[in-house]
């Protein structure tokens, strides 16, 4: 008796971004496919309730596997998110930004680390390119840059749906995967990879599996880069808030991020002042980071969410 062969989803929400999902994907219909999965369905989640996205996938219809698309006018990316997962109907589905391109082994490497590990989830590699030229100050400050700092096919507890491998059975044990709490603000993924976690579910990096997410200039301006940053640090600390199971616990984790907030305000100023005499600008912003980051652990203390992804910040990354 023959094994059915494991089924995938590539799954995309997009919300008024028409060249990138263009772009993203020519990207796809240029990957290589899995080799013992059968992707058989691309999932394209257009978030505008205009539907600014059917053009652009009814073009695509005839060269990629199952190319569908869903309206969701409920904005949001967890709601987004989730509607994706619904619509995968597969063993498997593999997230990617609008933003993004795919490189041409993409899923092959997320298949191959899943198989090798048994992993539930599979965490991929991301580089950063920016659109046009970016500004001194900002090439070289390492805002947009991320390495996975675990080795290939090791075990790592962070996952970001950029580019993300998800077991679809997940949703049987654990609901709805992505909270609503997150919907506006981000963040949504990472609460994602705190239940994995205390689940005792097993996820892995893989760092050949990669993407490439393309920056624009509109994401180059230093108050969205600062706006970025306190995003980073206030979805920490209300992903942590978030798991707090009674008001003594959710005080404890307030006077954490309390103290590790203002610690990090004079430790990025001191560090903004080193940093810069070395590299000028760019080196200032690296070390400021620290406490921008502390800036955004601060506000969530005092319950003020930074909105990432409310439709006038839709192009904050």
């Amino acid at each position: 008796m023959t094994t059915a062969q494991p089924t995938l989803a590539v799954a995309v929400v997009t919300y008024r971004r028409p060249q990138r999902l263009e772009r993203l994907l020519a990207s796809l219909a240029a990957t290589t496919s899995t080799q013992q999965w059968n992707w058989h369905r691309t999932v394209i989640v257009d978030n505008d309730p205009q539907g600014s996205a059917k053009a652009t996938v009814d073009s695509w219809i005839e060269r990629l596997p199952g190319l569908t698309y869903v309206g969701e006018s409920n904005t949001g990316l967890s709601v987004a998110r989730n509607k994706a997962v619904a619509e995968a109907h597969s063993d498997w589905v593999a997230f990617i930004d609008d933003d993004e391109e795919a490189s041409a082994d993409w899923l092959v490497e997320l298949e191959r680390t899943q198989i090798a590990t048994d992993a539930d989830a599979v965490m991929g590699n991301t580089t950063f390119a920016f659109e046009s030229p970016a500004p001194r100050w900002l090439d070289g400050a390492g805002v947009y840059d991320f390495s996975p700092d675990v080795a290939d096919q090791a075990d790592t507890t962070y996952v970001s749906t950029n580019n993300l491998l998800l077991r679809t059975t997940l949703v049987d044990q654990l609901g709805p995967l992505f909270d609503e709490r997150f919907n506006k603000t981000g963040g949504e993924d990472h609460h994602l990879g705190h239940r994995l976690v205390r689940g005792n579910f097993k996820l892995v990096q893989s760092t050949n599996a990669m993407t490439t997410e393309w920056v624009p200039a509109s994401r180059m301006s230093l108050g969205v880069v600062m706006s970025r940053l306190q995003r980073d640090g206030n979805t920490l600390a209300m992903v942590d808030l978030s798991f707090a199971e009674s008001t003594a616990d959710r005080r404890k984790v307030q006077l954490r991020h309390l103290a590790e907030g203002i610690a990090k305000l004079p430790l990025g100023v001191a560090r903004a002042v080193a940093y810069g005499a070395q590299d000028g600008l760019s080196g200032a912003l690296r070390g400021l980071r620290t406490s921008v980051i502390g800036v955004g652990q601060l506000r969530a203390v005092i319950g003020q969410d930074v909105l990432g992804y409310d439709v006038a910040a839709t192009d904050q990354g």
